[in-house]
């Protein structure tokens, strides 16, 4: 069996992992031992050398009271299209989602543009 890639994607979660843990006062070897695999282990996956298993950053995202889209809120889209060849992004449609997105966006805006999506979502609520 041919070992996956690292990616950028892996790096940038990886990073944030290891601020919201510190941001806790959260050890690597408490965090570790709560999740079930090694101090090393979680140092790879901290410093995005090895990619992260989905249940892991499950059990992360829960230990670290974050929802597990905050670990991806750096992420670039276009590299994940790139790998997966979609056109466009799904947008999600729960609340959090969605006000999470739109600060994503917002901030990317200069001031005219957010000006106009202001009077769009203006033109909208009529």
């Amino acid at each position: 069996m041919s070992k996956i890639s690292v990616t950028d994607i892996d790096a940038t979660v990886g990073r944030r992992i290891q601020l919201r843990r510190k941001e806790l006062r959260i050890s690597a070897a408490s965090l570790s031992e709560k999740i079930g695999i090694s101090q090393q282990q979680l140092s790879r996956y901290e410093r995005g050398v090895n990619k992260i298993n989905v249940s892991h950053l499950f059990h992360i995202s829960v230990f670290l009271e974050s929802p597990i889209s905050w670990f991806f809120l750096d992420c670039e889209v276009e590299e994940a299209f790139q790998i997966s060849n979609q056109t466009a992004p799904y947008i999600a449609m729960q609340d959090a989602d969605l006000q999470t997105r739109l600060q994503q966006v917002w901030t990317t805006l200069s001031r005219d543009q957010q000006r106009k999506l202001i009077a769009l979502l203006d033109a909208f609520s009529i």
